[in-house]
């Protein structure tokens, strides 16, 4: 009897060392589950922050194209004022040549008629066009469009 007691209380002990084996295993089961969920919701987050990354990468692009187009339609502006200019600066010269011409008919009308000329040398100094750096009006008293015509 006491034979087979003693296998008896083996098993026991076996018995004992198979629960705690069924405890590690669904130790180890739930851990490999927690694991398993834990990556998921990692792998969650990161499309997550890729999809926003890729939301700021399409609307900086879309920033970029608008920005890129309004810098065109200045420099396309620039170079047209800039055209216009070179017309004006070629025309004033002109028109100066002219009045130097005129002035020396009216200094030779002068001389042969005797009859006093009033003849103008130059374009008059307080002329505006002469002085394209300076506004022909104070900063205060600017159009009310001018604040916003900077405005992009």
């Amino acid at each position: 009897m006491s034979s087979s007691l003693s296998p008896a209380g083996t098993g026991r002990t076996s018995g004992s060392d198979g629960d705690s084996a069924a405890a590690d295993t669904h130790r180890r089961e739930k851990r490999r589950l927690s694991n398993r969920e834990s990556a998921r919701r990692s792998r969650l987050r990161k499309q997550q922050h890729l999809d926003e990354l890729a939301q700021e990468v399409a609307r900086l692009q879309a920033e970029n194209a608008r920005v890129a187009a309004r810098a065109a339609d200045i420099a396309s502006q620039y170079a047209r004022v800039e055209q216009e200019n070179t017309v004006l600066r070629a025309r004033a010269a002109e028109l100066g040549d002219r009045l130097r011409s005129v002035n020396e008919v009216l200094r030779v009308v002068e001389e042969f008629s005797g009859v006093a000329m009033d003849i103008q040398e130059e374009m008059p100094a307080d002329d505006p066009l002469l002085r394209p750096w300076q506004l022909p009006y104070p900063a205060a008293a600017m159009p009310i469009g001018a604040p916003h015509m900077l405005h992009y």
